[in-house]
């Protein structure tokens, strides 16, 4: 005899994977876009372009290790990875890898220019937003990055909007003193994501609970609408 309410769990679990793993690729391949662009990163991916001038990884694989690493900084401070985070490292690095081996997506500057540039800058920003609210629809366990904030606003008691300035403005100095690229993207990214992020979960109706500004990494705060 069938279990009902079981296999109505396993599907809406598999839906949620579903969910995770489109996003993550829409994520990885709005990075690619932005890449192409040619005019800057935003601020993680330049310190990753520049580990990955000054080391044997690639672009993809220099994301994988910062958020391995960040994993094991966050567990230190208490926060545990979700599935989602586990995916997040190691999906984004290999769908960006995969995607700019293959040469799918063209650079921008050869078709069109600047305008075009901003375009594969401004389309970058709109997918990994959408991709983004996918995944944290799925409900899985927060990015490595996301992860290591909530740490950090745990550990010192300072307002989410600092913790963030502080990360996203190292990590992007470090990598440009590596030799990541900063530009125009750099500013558009850092001030059109969030809005990116925020109309997606609009489009996707993905509910945001206020109640907990500092969940583990293993549990969301955004509530799946299946």
């Amino acid at each position: 005899m069938l279990n009902w309410t079981k296999e109505r769990n396993l599907l809406e679990f598999g839906w949620r994977l579903v969910l995770l793993m489109v996003g993550l690729f829409l994520f990885a391949a709005a990075i690619v876009i932005i890449l192409k662009a040619d005019l800057g990163l935003g601020s993680w991916d330049v310190l990753h372009k520049g580990l990955s001038i000054h080391t044997p990884l690639s672009f993809g694989q220099a994301g994988q290790f910062t958020g391995l690493l960040i994993i094991l900084f966050s567990l230190l401070l208490g926060v545990k990875p979700g599935i989602g985070t586990i995916a997040n490292m190691i999906f984004i690095g290999f769908w960006i890898d995969t995607l700019g081996n293959a040469n799918i997506i063209p650079a921008a500057q050869p078709i069109g220019g600047f305008p075009a540039q901003l375009l594969w800058v401004i389309a970058g920003i709109l997918i990994l937003g959408f991709g983004s609210g996918l995944y944290i629809k799925a409900g899985l366990g927060a990015g490595p990055r996301d992860s290591f904030m909530l740490a950090l606003v745990k550990r010192t008691g300072w307002r989410v909007s600092i913790c963030r300035a502080i990360i996203e403005v190292t990590v992007c100095l470090v990598g440009w003193l590596l030799g990541g690229p900063v530009g125009i993207a750099t500013l558009l990214f850092a001030f059109g994501v969030g809005p990116s992020v925020e109309l997606a979960f609009r489009l996707l109706r993905v509910e945001i609970s206020r109640s907990k500004i500092t969940p583990p990494a293993s549990e969301t705060s955004a509530k799946p609408v299946i």
